[in-house]
C-alpha cells in the first residue's frame, strides 16, 4: 500500500494528468474563457479560424445540453461565462 502511495505521489508531483477527458473539457473551457475576454461574447463561429476546434467544441456543449447530457458542474461553468444556450433564437434575433 505504500508503495502504490508513493507512485500515486511521484506521478501527481510531475502533473501526471488522472482524466484526460476532463482535463481536454477544462483547456477548452479555458479557451472559451479567452474568446469571451477578446470579443465579449460566447457565441464562437462554428468554423472560427482562429481556433477551429472552439467553435466546434461550443456547438458540442449546447448539443449536450439540449440533450440533458451535460453535467450540473459544467453547465455552471459555462453560465459563470454569459453563455448563450441558445445561439440561433439569439443571432436570428438580430
Amino acid at each position: 500500500v505504500e508503495d502504490i502511495v508513493y507512485r500515486i505521489g511521484r506521478l501527481n508531483g510531475i502533473g501526471f494528468v488522472w482524466d484526460p477527458l476532463e482535463e481536454q473539457w477544462m483547456a477548452n473551457f479555458r479557451e472559451l474563457r479567452a474568446y469571451v475576454k477578446r470579443f465579449n461574447s460566447t457565441l464562437v463561429p462554428e468554423r472560427y479560424r482562429a481556433d477551429i476546434g472552439l467553435g466546434y467544441w461550443v456547438a458540442a456543449q449546447r448539443g449536450a445540453y439540449k440533450r440533458k447530457m451535460l453535467s450540473k458542474e459544467r453547465r455552471r461553468l459555462l453560465d459563470s461565462t454569459g453563455f448563450v444556450w441558445d445561439a440561433v433564437s439569439c443571432t436570428s434575433q438580430g
